[in-house]
């Protein structure tokens, strides 16, 4: 009789982990049900990356240029 306790924690455990199993299930397939129209992930906005352009930066030509005078 003392295996009874093992195995009610053995049971317990397992039953946790079912219930855990189907709760993200659930989870999955709410999310699969959402409808998106876009693709990738959704930015706010007012959150919107824009780059920073201070007067005070030296601006550097990015098309190289033949000053080859050898």
């Amino acid at each position: 009789m003392s295996n009874q306790r093992g195995t009610f924690a053995k049971r317990q455990r397992e039953m946790e982990l079912k219930d855990r199993a189907k709760a993200k299930e659930a989870r999955r397939l709410a999310r699969s049900e959402q409808t998106r129209t876009t693709k990738g992930p959704e930015i706010a906005w007012d959150q919107a990356v824009r780059a920073v352009v201070t007067p005070d930066a030296p601006t550097e030509s990015v098309v190289p240029t033949d000053d080859s005078s050898d």
